[in-house]
C-alpha cells in the first residue's frame, strides 16, 4: 500500500509545531498521542514543566510521569463517578476549582503476556489524584503513548541538551548589550543637566516648550552634561553576539548561501552538505519520535478500521517507514553523487557500444528504481516489477511480429519479380536461381536472409 496520510485526509488533531519548539529550545519534548472517536487521532504536546521521565537499559524513555491540573468540572466530565467524593463536590460548589492530576505510564512487568483484558496491555497507564491519592483510572496501552524527542544529550544525561540552552549564554549578553545601549542612546538623546544650586528659581523643566527661570544678572546657564558613547562599536558587538546565535541554531547551514550564482550541480551538493550536519539530530528525532509516532498511528488506524484491512499474510509489524521530509531527500541527493561520479570514471572504458559489456555489471532496473527513491519520486509513479515484465514482453511480441510482417513483405516482392521475369532467357536472375539449385523457393527463401560479409556484420 503506498499512501500518504496528513491531518486533513483523517481529521487528526495536531500539535507538533509545539513540539518541534520545545526540542530546539530546551532539549526535550513530550507528546501524547492517543485514540479519539472524534478524530481518530489526537496528538497533545505537552509543557516540559509537567513531564518527568526514566530510561531503560538500553537509553530509551519507557517511563513518564505527568503532573497537571484540571478544574473539577473538567475531571468529572472525564471520570464521572470514578472522581472522589470531595472532587464530586466541588464540581457541584465550585467547578472552577483546581485539582492536580498525575498520570504515570510505565512498562508492566507483572502481566501475561497471552491473556486479555487492558491488565495485560505491554504499558500500564494510571491516573490519581494527588492531594487524596485516590485512583481514577488504572487501564494499559498497546504502544508507548508518550513520544519524548531529545535533540541531543551528553552520555548518562536522561534530559536533552538544544540549541537554546546552548545559546543561552550568549542570549543574556546580547541582553545586557541591548540595555546598555539604549542607556548609552538614552543619554545622548536627553543628556543629564549641569545646574547650579542657587542659580534658578523653581524646578529645572527640560521637556519641550518648558520654562526655567532664573535670577536676573546672573551668570549661570542649564548645561548638558557630555556624553561619549560609540554606538557604532556597540552595534558590532551585539552583531557578533547575534551572529552565534545564528550559528547555534543552524540558521547559517539551513538559510541559502548568498553569492554569486552556481551550476546546479554545485548547489544539490552545497545543500546535500548542510543537510549532512542535521543527520545526528535528525537520526535521534526518527528513532526517538518519527518511527514510534507513526507506528503508534498506524496501529491505532487500524484497529480503529481508519485503513483498509491488510493483505493476507501481512503482519502489523512487517511494514517498513521510508521517510520523504526534504531533509531526507536532500541527504539522499548525495548519495546519487556516487552513482553519478561512478558512470563518469567508466565512461571512457564503455566506449560507444559497450563492446567489452562493462555495463553487464549493473542492474540497470535497481539503479533506476533508487535514482527515483533519491529524489523523492512518488511511489505511485512506479510501475511494479510485474507490470515491467509484461510490458517489455509485449513490446518484444510486437518486435517479432513486425519482423515475420518484414519477411512475408520481401518474399511476396521477390514473388513477383519471379513471376513477371522471363526464365527462359539468361539473365543475372536466372543465373541466381540456377546457383540456389533451380528451385525458386529456396531462391526466395535465401533473399528473406540477409548475408553475411566478412567481418561477420550483415551486408
Amino acid at each position: 500500500m503506498n499512501r500518504v496520510f496528513n491531518s486533513e485526509d483523517t481529521g487528526f488533531q495536531t500539535h507538533s509545531h509545539e513540539l518541534y519548539l520545545d526540542v530546539a529550545l530546551f532539549g526535550t519534548s513530550a507528546m501524547y498521542v492517543e485514540a479519539d472517536p472524534a478524530c481518530v487521532v489526537r496528538f497533545n504536546t505537552r509543557p516540559l514543566g509537567e513531564i518527568c521521565v526514566a530510561e531503560d537499559v538500553r537509553g530509551q524513555v519507557d517511563t513518564v510521569y505527568r503532573k497537571y491540573e484540571l478544574t473539577a468540572r473538567q475531571a468529572v466530565q472525564e471520570w464521572g463517578g470514578d472522581c472522589s467524593d470531595e472532587v464530586q463536590r466541588q464540581a457541584e460548589e465550585n467547578p472552577e476549582a483546581r485539582v492536580e492530576i498525575l498520570h504515570a505510564v510505565f512498562p508492566r512487568d507483572d502481566r501475561d503476556p497471552f491473556g486479555l483484558g487492558v491488565i495485560n496491555f505491554p504499558w500500564s497507564c494510571v491516573y490519581m489524584e494527588t492531594a487524596t491519592q485516590h485512583v481514577l483510572e488504572e487501564s494499559g496501552y498497546l504502544e508507548m503513548p508518550y513520544m519524548v524527542p531529545r535533540w541531543s544529550k551528553a552520555s548518562g544525561e536522561t534530559y536533552g541538551r538544544g540549541p537554546g540552552l546552548t545559546a543561552l549564554s550568549d542570549t543574556r549578553v546580547l541582553n545586557a548589550m541591548a540595555r546598555t545601549t539604549l542607556m548609552a542612546a538614552e543619554k545622548m538623546s536627553d543628556p543629564p543637566l549641569m545646574v547650579p544650586d542657587d542659580g534658578f528659581l523653581g524646578p529645572i523643566r527640560s521637556g519641550p516648550g518648558g520654562l526655567s527661570y532664573y535670577r536676573a544678572g546672573s551668570q549661570d546657564r542649564v548645561e548638558a552634561l557630555p556624553v561619549h558613547a560609540d554606538l557604532n562599536a556597540a552595534q558590532a558587538m551585539m552583531d557578533q553576539r547575534r551572529e552565534s546565535v545564528r550559528r547555534i541554531f543552524l540558521a547559517d547551514q539551513l538559510a541559502p548561501a548568498d553569492g554569486p550564482a552556481i551550476s546546479a550541480t554545485e548547489a544539490v551538493i552545497r545543500q546535500s552538505e548542510r543537510m549532512r550536519v542535521l543527520g545526528p539530530v535528525l537520526g535521534r528525532l526518527q528513532t526517538e519520535f518519527l518511527g514510534p509516532v507513526v507506528r503508534r498511528v498506524f496501529n491505532i488506524m487500524v484497529r480503529t478500521g481508519a485503513l483498509p484491512p491488510l493483505p493476507q499474510g501481512m503482519e502489523m509489524e512487517d511494514f517498513e517507514v521510508r521517510y520523504a521530509s526534504p531533509v531526507n531527500t536532500a541527504q539522499k541527493r548525495y548519495e546519487a553523487q556516487a552513482l553519478q561520479q561512478a558512470m563518469e570514471y567508466l565512461a571512457p572504458l564503455v566506449g560507444q557500444g559497450d563492446p567489452n559489456g562493462l555495463m553487464d555489471n549493473f542492474d540497470q532496473d535497481r539503479i533506476a528504481r533508487h535514482a527515483t527513491e533519491l529524489f523523492g519520486v512518488p511511489a505511485d509513479y512506479m510501475l511494479s516489477d510485474v507490470a515491467v515484465a509484461e510490458k517489455r514482453a509485449t513490446r518484444s511480441q510486437g518486435a517479432q511480429a513486425a519482423q515475420r510482417a518484414g519477411t512475408v513483405e520481401r518474399m511476396a516482392r521477390i514473388a513477383k519479380v519471379l513471376s513477371e521475369a522471363k526464365m527462359a532467357e539468361p539473365s543475372a536472375l536466372t543465373e541466381l536461381v540456377r546457383q540456389n539449385g533451380g528451385d525458386p523457393l529456396a531462391f526466395m527463401n535465401a533473399g528473406s536472409q540477409p548475408s553475411s560479409g566478412e567481418d561477420g556484420h550483415a551486408a
